[in-house]
């Protein structure tokens, strides 16, 4: 249905607000989402607020009329759009939503920070959405809103549930503080155009003025007038918003400063509004320091900046030109923009403090010379207290040795856009001297020097760029140079490093053409060559950026182009630079880039084609979400983030990143000025250091973290404090294979993880004193378990010799490879436990509760090696929740040790959604696993019987080894798909599992048992069971076959029933004579007992009594105590 176009007569700004007021009260059905245009897009915003104001008062009354029937009213001012997120947030506060549902706002907005997710992507959150619909399902209401996103927003996503019923509206507007999108045309005689903003609401309302439709010579004037007042209370907003109090902001200053920029929107003055806006009226004088000193005029300019959108269209200017032209406080002609046509015998007004001159633009000389003589005589009438404070000089010729405007000691801004110097054809040493050193002669320089803002765009006048010139100007705050070639950055480097004195200078640019070419073509004498080589300094072969080290308040650098540059070297920022911006469109030289220690770095934006780079080190900055999305950087190989304790999120590349050295730590800032006290002596021993493909040449010597370590010792190292930033590290790649540590820092010792794992120990442990019996003791003879009561669960790598030889087996040694990697992973835990759980009492815990921690996919994808311990974070390997897209076969992992990780809960390692079966080899190359201390742990692996996960899965496992898994119930599954799983095995060792039912469970029933062959156990030599009271069976419902077992050591296992298989009577009886073949004998150390209640399938089956030779503990269980021997 199309949209419905009103026109509504008003002569000011209440009369239309009561104009709408009306049609809201005799709408009829189907006028549910009305968009208010305003008149020629002015004063909508106004009257909208206006309309909102008067519905509210008018609450308190007799609910009749339009208020009666549109019961709440919300207001929502959105002009300056930031994303829907936000503007939901905004319906909630108006709402009054509990204090529990706006603290999801909160809590996203965290989790998007880690997820890397832009403000202005942000959406509305779901359960936000439900609580605004269930706050306004029972009630009629209006929603007034100013949308400044230029585009039609559908509430309905936020929760506003505006569903055809007449009593639940939205009045919106997309315009207001003089936002006005160019796609919007704006029609003919105040007639309705056809919008791309109302396109779909229900109607369109656009407001005419009455006197419009009046007839008389005062029709215009009243029409300027009605448009006038509707800008002063456009402009009325505009400085409320601001934040900054009158008189430092009024609407007159807001109507001067638009009215400033309308002027100048026709003429081609090249003028770069984002980066200059403010700075014309800082310059100019409108906009001046608070009167109370709280504010600079700098900081009011931009605020007013950020709350008005600049990008007029030529018919907007034109319309705010003839309106706001005839004011008398607003004196015009203060602004003078001339062209060389029209500036024959021109003088610029003694009061004028801008002026703006350009080269008429023709299209038939676009492409040719456009440059023209920039007369003295414009200039010589002025004397030195003259008010001009800005010029603007595009396409001229002057002499760069006595300008015309050397006389104006008041200049603030001087933009050179394409001028050549008129005396460039005499060439020599002289003039040579003469051009650099004759300005300063003059007046000692002094129109340069109050400058604050200067802009040499193209413009070959490099002595304002030497270190004696730049000196000379003590309170430039901006520098923008744009030209061809190196020459920009070749004559920084003359003003720059130990001694230069730019004391003021908060914000660099500098543009460079990749064209490589001066502007040679325009008739410029041959400009571009001789003169050139007599006043640039001397190329170097490697181009590196200008040492700003002592520049020491500069905020923001941007370098656009600069293809040429080929490293910002260690040290050459200051520490005071806020935000770096390196744009290039061509493939540049660059390699390296460091910014490290500089602290208050919040901003870098990496944009272009970076070939060349291999290493990027943004170390000691407070750099929240570094973006590398716009950054082809395909063979980047070093990344260093140490110090970063702001760091949230990292955006990658579109291609999948392949790192040789990655180094992150947020867990603190003591980075913020590494090598700082170094000095400058080092700085090329390490930027030719950092080229070399070894990583020991960039940071190997640098301490990190509190564990002591150093890069030397990883080629990986992440150190965090938060485990959410390893979202952010999930498409990264290492091209080698991973020897991988994770633990958690210092904070959380084993004598803490001591602490929460004693708890689950068995009561009552009968056989404590077989554990203990070989312990030795402290030096005043008692036992170090009266000592210490956690040393019964302490780290077994700890305990004494003869302990560990009398009843455990060495963990086999990580196997090792020089073409490996070193992965180091630290996770700063937040969770502190203050004392011990023991016979049952507790103390006092306090847990920070934090979100489960998912490791990077390089950690299952390469690591050879896993040895993850000590850490309270990590509840699973690799986390919660994995999706098909993962691989989570740890195809490569040979050796995995866990231990001291008392959140470790479930299923320790993660598999895929059953819904992704596929045939896969899971820890193929797997050959030792040690798991100790993980008191929460319920399964190993886990997997449902129709998940087929391939023949070869496990068959290379040969040591496996649990101890003090209290919560543990099984451990392997060995399905009837995968037949080769443990073929390898030698060693099966697992101590006090209090819940362990089965070792591996089968798929099989105990009726189907029979039918199946022996699981075959080819190499197990060894097997020791220690105090696990509920194991029922080893493998399953499969008799388990180990023809070469040599011992086994069983303690406290009184579920047990059936021991394995060790004489295959099936192989045997195809030897020759089997009477010659003597049964294997295994060692078996047990309770006498619990052997007696062992039950055998016979001599037949190859299950029988004379297959072991048990020998019995010292200790009988209905002799032993059945309370805990720690009493």
């Amino acid at each position: 249905m199309p949209t419905e176009r009103i026109i509504l007569k008003a002569d000011n700004i209440d009369g239309a607000a009561e104009q709408i007021i009306r049609f809201l009260e005799d709408s009829d059905e189907g006028r549910d989402v009305i968009y208010f245009h305003g008149c020629y897009g002015f004063g909508a915003s106004a009257i909208l607020k206006t309309v909102a104001e008067r519905l509210r008062s008018s609450s308190g009354s007799a609910n009749t009329g339009a208020t009666g029937r549109l019961g709440k009213i919300i207001h929502i001012d959105f002009s300056r759009w930031q994303s829907k997120r936000v503007l939901q947030k905004a319906i909630g506060e108006e709402l009054e939503l509990p204090r529990q549902v706006m603290a999801l706002f909160d809590k996203n907005d965290e989790e998007d920070d880690f997820d890397g997710v832009e403000q202005s992507a942000r959406g509305v959150i779901p359960y936000v959405k439900a609580a605004i619909m269930k706050e306004l399902s029972d009630c009629s209401f209006l929603v007034v809103l100013h949308n400044g996103s230029g585009s039609y927003i559908d509430l309905w996503e936020a929760g506003v549930p505006v569903i055809g019923q007449l009593s639940r509206r939205v009045l919106w507007t997309s315009r207001g503080r003089f936002w006005h999108h160019a796609k919007d045309w704006h029609g003919e005689e105040f007639a309705p155009a056809e919008l791309e903003s109302a396109r779909l609401s229900d109607v369109s309302i656009f407001l005419a003025p009455s006197p419009l439709f009046r007839s008389g010579r005062v029709k215009f004037l009243q029409i300027v007038t009605f448009l006038r007042n509707f800008m002063y209370a456009e402009a009325e907003e505009v400085a409320m918003y601001t934040g900054v109090p009158e008189p430092d902001m009024t609407p007159k200053i807001v109507m001067e400063c638009i009215l400033y920029r309308a002027l100048l929107s026709g003429n081609d003055h090249n003028i770069n509004w984002e980066f200059h806006v403010s700075n014309y009226w800082v310059c100019d004088g409108i906009i001046q320091d608070a009167t109370d000193g709280g504010r600079s005029a700098w900081e009011i300019g931009n605020a007013l900046k950020r709350n008005v959108n600049w990008d007029l269209c030529n018919r907007c200017a034109e319309g705010i030109c003839k309106v706001l032209s005839g004011e008398q406080w607003i004196r015009t002609n203060r602004w003078v923009s001339v062209t060389s046509e029209n500036s024959s015998k021109f003088q610029v007004p003694c009061q004028a403090t801008s002026f703006f001159w350009t080269a008429a633009t023709p299209s038939s000389t676009i492409g040719q010379n456009r440059t023209r003589v920039l007369e003295d005589s414009m200039f010589e009438h002025l004397d030195r207290c003259s008010s001009l404070r800005v010029i603007h000089l595009s396409y001229c010729n002057f002499s760069f040795s006595s300008p015309p405007f050397l006389s104006c000691n008041n200049l603030r801004f001087l933009m050179l856009d394409h001028c050549k110097d008129q005396d460039a054809q005499d060439r020599g040493e002289e003039k040579k001297y003469h051009h650099r050193s004759n300005c300063s002669q003059q007046d000692g320089g002094a129109c340069f020097r109050s400058l604050w803002v200067l802009e040499l765009s193209y413009t070959d006048w490099y002595w304002l760029l030497s270190k004696d010139t730049l000196d000379l100007m003590v309170d430039l705050r901006e520098l923008h140079v744009k030209g061809f070639g190196n020459r920009s950055i070749n004559h920084l480097h003359r003003c720059s490093g130990a001694g230069s004195n730019s004391s003021r200078l908060i914000k660099l640019r500098m543009v460079v053409d990749g064209s490589n070419k001066a502007p040679g073509n325009d008739d410029d004498h041959g400009t571009s060559g001789d003169r050139n080589e007599q006043v640039s300094p001397p190329v170097v072969a490697a181009l590196s950026f200008p040492d700003l080290s002592s520049w020491h308040i500069l905020k923001t650098v941007v370098l656009d182009g600069c293809g040429d540059l080929e490293q910002i070297a260690y040290n050459s920022m200051p520490l005071s630079l806020e935000s770096f911006t390196l744009i290039s469109n061509v493939d540049t030289k660059i390699k390296i880039i460091s910014f490290r220690g500089c602290a208050k770095l919040k901003g870098l934006l990496l944009r272009g084609m970076f070939y060349c780079l291999v290493e990027l080190d943004i170390s000691g900055t407070s750099i929240k979400t570094l973006d590398l999305s716009a950054t082809n950087a395909i063979y980047l190989k070093r990344l260093f983030l140490l110090g970063c304790g702001e760091l949230r999120a990292i955006q990658w590349p579109a291609r999948d990143v392949s790192l040789e050295v990655l180094c992150i730590d947020t867990t603190t800032t003591t980075h913020a000025a590494w090598g700082r006290e170094e000095g400058k002596s080092n700085k090329q021993q390490e930027a030719t250091a950092s080229d070399s493909p070894s990583r020991r040449g960039s940071s190997s010597a640098i301490m990190c973290g509190k564990e002591g370590r150093t890069l030397i010792d990883s080629d990986l190292y992440i150190s965090i404090r938060d485990p959410r930033v390893f979202r952010s590290l999930t498409p990264l790649r290492h091209t080698k294979g991973l020897q991988v540590e994770i633990s958690s820092t210092t904070t959380v010792n084993k004598q803490q993880v001591a602490d929460v794992n004693v708890h689950y120990k068995p009561a009552g442990n009968m056989y404590v004193d077989d554990v203990i019996s070989s312990t030795p003791t402290t030096s005043n003879g008692s036992s170090s378990l009266q000592a210490d009561c956690a040393s019964i669960i302490m780290d077994v790598s700890e305990m004494s010799v003869p302990m560990r030889s009398m009843w455990l087996w060495h963990c086999p040694p990580a196997p090792t490879d020089s073409h490996w990697a070193k992965c180091y992973i630290n996770i700063q835990d937040d969770e502190t436990r203050t004392g011990l759980l023991l016979k049952g009492t507790a103390t006092t815990t306090r847990q920070l509760t934090r979100a489960a921690t998912t490791l990077p996919d390089l950690v299952s994808n390469g690591a050879r090696t896993l040895h993850l311990h000590d850490s309270l974070s990590i509840t699973c390997v690799p986390g919660p929740a994995p999706d098909a897209e993962r691989n989570l076969d740890w195809d490569r992992l040979q050796w995995c040790r866990l231990e001291r990780c008392p959140n470790l809960e479930g299923v320790v390692f993660a598999t895929r959604p059953e819904r992704h079966r596929r045939i896969a080899a899971l820890f193929r190359d797997l050959q030792t696993f040690w798991a100790s201390q993980l008191p929460k742990a319920r399964y190993i692996w886990d997997w449902s019987p129709l998940f087929h996960h391939g023949y070869f899965s496990f068959e290379h496992l040969a040591f496996l080894h649990l101890d003090y898994c209290p919560r543990l119930v099984h451990v392997l599954p060995l399905y009837t798909s995968n037949t080769h799983g443990c073929l390898s095995l030698e060693t099966l060792e697992i101590v006090c599992c209090g819940d362990l039912r089965e070792v591996f469970p089968s798929n099989s029933s105990e009726s189907q048992q029979r039918e199946h062959q022996p699981r075959k156990f080819p190499r197990l030599k060894r097997i020791h069971l220690y105090e696990l009271p509920k194991l029922q069976r080893i493998c399953g419902h499969y008799r388990m076959l180990a023809p070469n077992l040599e011992t086994m050591r069983i303690r406290g296992c009184w579920s047990l029933r059936h021991l394995p298989v060790v004489h295959d009577e099936a192989e045997s009886s195809e030897k020759e004579s089997s009477e010659d073949i003597t049964p294997p004998t295994v060692d078996l150390n047990c309770e006498k007992e619990w052997w007696e209640r062992l039950e055998w399938d016979g001599k037949k089956a190859g299950h029988h009594p004379s297959h072991y030779k048990p020998t019995y503990s010292a200790y009988n269980k209905k002799n032993l105590l059945r309370a805990s021997v720690l009493r």
